[in-house]
């Protein structure tokens, strides 16, 4: 009976190691829940595009960089949060210089650009920044419209989503 628990043990916490990878090639989806502890990939409501904005259906593959900054890109290009030809989330009180996600051939990978998981989630959700793990949507998306996707930003000033707006995970879905 020890042996079966010992190997158990083990087994629990190999596939939680497991289920932390974020490495490799994958797909981002956008999963309504701010619960870390109860939200799952059945709670998805669409996946990152090629682009970096939300859709319905057109999930594009992201490559996370095996070397610095660890950065991750589509077929379009490297993806960011500050690229300032991109939507503002202006209904945000801090949204002014807050830029829509968004993958370009021409942009620079830089450290403010990489993901990361926390040990102790369920499912690989991605985090950026210092210990950011939610993101901000305005719209669901549908068949034809795809929707940007802004960093969750809040101060004193604002202390949730803007009201209209979704507060999100990303969840990893490593394809290989």
């Amino acid at each position: 009976m020890k042996c079966t628990s010992v190997i158990t043990l083990g087994a629990l916490f190999a596939s939680a190691a497991l289920a932390q990878d974020f490495s490799g090639s994958g797909q981002i989806w956008v999963i309504n829940s701010t619960d870390f502890n109860t939200a799952s990939p059945a709670d998805s409501i669409g996946c990152l595009d090629v682009t970096g904005a939300l859709s319905d259906s057109d999930c594009a593959t992201f490559t996370q960089l095996s070397v610095y900054p660890h950065s991750i890109s589509t077929a379009a290009g490297n993806c960011s949060f500050t690229d300032s030809t991109q939507v503002a989330n202006t209904d945000n009180v801090y949204g002014q210089q807050s830029y829509a996600y968004h993958c370009r051939e021409d942009y620079a990978a830089t450290v403010y650009d990489e993901l990361y998981t926390v040990s102790g989630f369920n499912y690989p959700f991605l985090c950026h920044g210092d210990r950011n793990c939610f993101y901000d949507i305005k719209d669901l998306p549908s068949d034809t419209v795809n929707t940007p996707v802004w960093s969750y930003v809040w101060g004193s000033g604002q202390l949730s989503v803007p009201a209209g707006h979704t507060k999100v995970m990303w969840y990893w879905d490593k394809t290989s």
